[in-house]
């Protein structure tokens, strides 16, 4: 459970990439604090780092207490900072230090566009996937060859270290990470506050190494088929053939390794894509329905509300209106 964040200041940050995560943080325990009656007991402290703290743009963050205070926290915020800054300067080593003893001891840490200079430098990142804002990547790979840079991902995600390589897929990994100390609910509503800022999913676009999760080969296999033909029925037989095995056995292969049924797999990938083009198209329903492969719209809208928690067209009224009320989920 998220007890403590600690957000770090830097020279030359953007204040942006820290405001929409913080808004969308306050936004969840807002929500939490209309379902329980009660406000979580969630502390925000703004760190003082030891160097000087001169956002771009004018505006002024006032840090409180130093970093060096704070024995224990659960997410680290790393701001994004004008261009490369860190490129050319060092960083306190006690720092550096304070900020691996906390991923030891189990926090989260995201770091958003060049902000990931940190993680670099502090050594976190050395043979672990990361990624960084486009203008630096060249600058980030020559800093840092043991970095498995993903050039091609805007988040990277390797244990509990995230990197955002821009402010809005910050916003995107917020939402997971909501969804991660919280639960579903709360990042269901958070997402639809702040849509379309954020979006696409977290798990859409996130290159986390081994991905497929698991170490079945064959079910990896099985998914990559279902990827590419989304739009089409469940063809049982067709993926036992791919998969050399009977359609028994991969029900239950297929369980194991994913954690859901083909079926139930096959709909979550009709329902993110639906998503899209509710939230990103005029597209009628029944004409979503019929692109994803589902045999009508009343079809689509049971699936879709077993999904997302409510229907197709009340997800689209919220996305696009953005009321701000915890009664967008009650369905």
């Amino acid at each position: 459970m998220l007890q403590h964040v600690s957000v770090l200041t830097l020279d030359k940050m953007l204040i942006s990439s820290l405001a929409m995560p913080l808004e969308m943080l306050e936004a969840a325990i807002s929500f939490r604090t209309i379902q329980q009656r009660k406000r979580p007991d969630i502390e925000v402290a703004v760190l003082a780092t030891g160097d000087v703290c001169r956002p771009v743009g004018g505006l002024n963050l006032q840090p409180g207490e130093a970093f060096g205070s704070v024995a224990h926290t659960d997410l680290i915020m790393i701001p994004a900072l004008w261009r490369n800054p860190l490129h050319h300067k060092s960083l306190s080593p006690d720092l550096l230090a304070w900020l691996c003893a906390r991923i030891d001891e189990g926090a989260r840490v995201m770091a958003i566009g060049t902000g990931v200079w940190l993680l670099g430098k502090a050594g976190l990142l050395d043979g672990n996937d990361a990624t960084t804002h486009w203008h630096a990547l060249d600058d980030f790979e020559a800093d840092f060859p043991a970095v498995r840079l993903q050039r091609d991902h805007l988040l990277t995600q390797s244990g509990r270290i995230y990197c955002a390589a821009s402010i809005n897929s910050g916003a995107d990994l917020m939402i997971h990470l909501i969804g991660t100390f919280f639960d579903a609910a709360t990042a269901r509503f958070v997402e639809q506050q702040f849509s379309p800022e954020a979006r696409m999913s977290y798990d859409r676009r996130v290159f986390t190494e081994g991905a497929p999760q698991h170490a079945d080969e064959t079910m990896a296999l099985v998914q990559s088929w279902m990827h590419q033909h989304w739009t089409e029925s469940l063809n049982m037989t067709k993926l036992a053939e791919i998969a050399g095995i009977s359609s028994r056995q991969l029900v239950r292969r297929f369980s194991k390794a994913i954690g859901q049924t083909p079926a139930l797999y096959l709909q979550n990938l009709k329902c993110r894509q639906a998503q899209e083009w509710l939230q990103n198209s005029d597209l009628a329903i029944a004409d979503i329905a019929q692109l994803c492969g589902f045999s009508d719209s009343s079809h689509f809208g049971r699936v879709f509300r077993r999904w997302k928690g409510v229907s197709p067209g009340e997800f689209r009224k919220h996305v696009r209106g953005k009321l701000f009320s915890a009664d967008i989920v009650s369905g």
